[in-house]
């Protein structure tokens, strides 16, 4: 059960509240936000569920979320720092599309790490798709740029790129230049899509996180993984007050089933 719920499992004054809306992860201006509404409501204490939900409903009606619909001919660049479960996303991320009826492609452009290799090639031969290694420490660049040749007959190509932090120089002109050789080959795409996975654990911290990969990469899309009762799950509210990145998808377990659309009114029902 998410934190906040126990606002709700018993008679809470409006002071009480302020605690527990901190503890969920939810930013102090927030939290204040909410409970200035909740002070100058009428409203009874049994309606605080209510009231938060209708404040936080106004605040975002303008925000797009889980507004991804799966296509042809698409190629997804998956960022994040290691531990933000990137790699088991991009799992789920295969199993989705082929439930979709789509067939997927993985380029292992993280020379890096040679875990991150071996758990996409299990991937790939779990779900029996094409996949396109690097050699150890080879330019990632180059081995997207052949990648994207040899997947031309798949339907979606998925990128790892390396999960290094995000405040890393190299890491971070790497991105930019990965990303320049990508535009070169646009032609042979109707979308590109630049995805970065965060742990819902993270908590606030995710937005500098966020930021530092903001600031190489044009992101389009954020993905939670994680996600489980003891998130600090109310921290995505700054995250979508402070972006204008949709987040599009959550994970939320370790079956390659466990991926969904993020959607806002359904993050209500289980943050309160």
């Amino acid at each position: 059960m998410f934190f906040l719920k126990k606002i709700f499992q018993k008679k809470l004054n409006v002071d009480e509240v302020e605690d527990l809306l901190f503890e969920s992860g939810v930013e102090p201006k927030f939290a204040d936000l909410i409970l200035e509404k909740i002070k100058d409501s009428n409203s009874k204490e049994d309606d605080l569920k209510i009231l938060i939900k209708k404040e936080l409903t106004e605040q975002f009606q303008d925000k797009e979320f889980g507004n991804y619909e799966p296509a042809e001919k698409s190629l997804f660049v998956i960022a994040g720092n290691n531990g933000s479960g990137k790699t088991t996303f991009i799992g789920k991320f295969i199993h989705y599309f082929q439930q979709n009826s789509l067939k997927p492609g993985v380029i292992a452009a993280d020379t890096f790490r040679a875990a991150a290799m071996e758990q996409l090639e299990f991937f790939a031969n779990k779900f029996e798709i094409p996949i396109v290694k690097g050699k150890d420490k080879e330019d990632p660049s180059a081995v997207v740029f052949r990648g994207i040749d040899q997947l031309a007959d798949c339907d979606v190509i998925i990128v790892d790129t390396s999960g290094r932090q995000h405040n890393n120089k190299n890491l971070m002109a790497e991105l930019e230049k990965l990303s320049n050789v990508i535009k070169k080959k646009s032609e042979k795409f109707n979308h590109v899509y630049n995805l970065l996975t965060i742990d819902a654990n993270t908590g606030l911290a995710s937005k500098h996180i966020i930021q530092g990969f903001q600031d190489s990469i044009n992101l389009n899309g954020i993905i939670v993984n994680k996600v489980d009762s003891n998130s600090k799950y109310g921290a995505l509210l700054s995250i979508m007050n402070d972006f204008s990145i949709p987040i599009l998808f959550e994970g939320y377990g370790e079956d390659m089933g466990h991926l969904r659309k993020f959607q806002f009114t359904e993050y209500l029902d289980r943050l309160l």
